[in-house]
């Protein structure tokens, strides 16, 4: 089954289309348990919901993209802040995300504190930055 991919612009209203499309996802995806839909859905809306409220474009508005798949044992995602600035926590924007530079987002990113470190108890969470991109890269697996 091929992945679903979206791209929109980063405001509030891409919240509900992803949750939409997630819906799709689940209507083809029938085998994934419940309690592993509703951790990656709220893995992944965290996620977009962080780089809606935190993101910013370098120049013009932030755009984002969106990719969802349910394989036969694994739930991915991977949202992309187009044509991103490089987050502050990573001035040398390095290609993978260890857990000091987590911890050092996690205060950076969300208001609460607590954003990121409930998304890494739902997924498997990466972060890297290609080219002018900044990709988080989410993964569940199912049934475990």
């Amino acid at each position: 089954m091929p992945a679903i991919t979206l791209r929109l612009p980063a405001e509030p209203e891409t919240v509900e289309a992803v949750l939409d499309q997630l819906g799709h996802l689940w209507a083809r995806a029938e085998h994934v348990p419940f309690p592993d839909r509703m951790a990656f859905d709220l893995a992944v809306i965290e996620t977009v919901s962080n780089t809606i409220q935190h993101g910013v474009a370098d120049p013009g508005p932030l755009e984002l993209g969106v990719e969802l798949d349910a394989g036969d044992s694994e739930l991915q995602a991977t949202i992309v802040e187009y044509d991103a600035a490089t987050p502050e926590v990573w001035p040398e924007a390095p290609r993978a995300l260890d857990a000091e530079i987590m911890d050092a987002a996690q205060q950076h990113l969300t208001e609460s504190g607590r954003g990121l470190a409930l998304i890494r108890t739902l997924v498997t969470l990466g972060f890297e930055r290609v080219g002018p991109h900044n990709v988080w890269r989410l993964c569940r697996q199912t049934g475990v």
